[in-house]
């Protein structure tokens, strides 16, 4: 048997339900209604619209170039950009010769007068490319001036003599050939103990080298 009370009091609390479910809704769709109908933030726009519209104009001013004064800061920045380059490629190379000779003549030679051979060698060589000249027309002049700050106590003309067979070599393989050629021909010693010929010989072979490296 169902217990009518029972029965009719579910029902009455049921229909309860239906109606606080219905104005929820109601108030919820209302409420919905009235944000989207609603300007969002007024009161933001209002403050900042003046200041940021004044900021905005003011940096348009101070960058506001005309065609002149861009083109000469370009140029200018472009100045500076070239002589660093030149100046990071000239150590580079300078630096890469110097290495080879030292890999190459290893200790035949002293550390500083390779050096000095190889930054020498990239000066005259860079000097001769810049005026258009044919390098291969003064190579001879090009190691008489490489060595003799370091050779000064060898006379010009002995240091010309020698000089002359690895000057006329041709670029290359011959050039390499008469450099390792006379290397060999210098007694394995101390440079103190070798005579002034030989040093002057093995001087003019590290400034060949380095002129044909630099050329390179």
């Amino acid at each position: 048997m169902v217990n009518q009370s029972t029965a009719t009091g579910n029902q009455d609390t049921t229909g309860d339900k239906d109606m606080d479910n219905a104005a929820l809704s109601k108030l919820q769709t209302e409420l919905l209604q009235a944000v989207l109908e609603t300007e969002a933030y007024p009161w933001l726009a209002d403050e900042m619209a003046q200041p940021y519209s004044a900021q905005t104009e003011a940096a348009g001013e101070t960058l506001e170039i005309s065609d002149e004064e861009a083109t000469l800061g370009w140029q200018a920045l472009s100045a500076q950009l070239d002589q660093q380059f030149a100046r990071l490629g000239s150590m580079g190379n300078s630096a890469s010769i110097t290495e080879r000779l030292q890999q190459k003549f290893a200790t035949r030679l002293p550390a500083e007068m390779l050096t000095r051979i190889g930054e020498k060698a990239q000066q005259l060589v860079r000097g001769g490319e810049s005026v258009g000249q044919s390098v291969g027309q003064s190579v001879l002049e090009q190691m008489m001036a490489c060595v003799q700050d370091v050779l000064s106590y060898v006379a010009d003309e002995d240091l010309r003599v020698m000089a002359r067979p690895m000057a006329m070599a041709m670029r290359g393989n011959s050039a390499d050939e008469f450099v390792d050629a006379t290397i060999k021909s210098v007694r394995t010693d101390d440079w103190a103990a070798l005579s002034p010929i030989e040093q002057a010989r093995l001087g003019l072979a590290a400034a060949r080298y380095a002129i044909s490296q630099a050329e390179n």
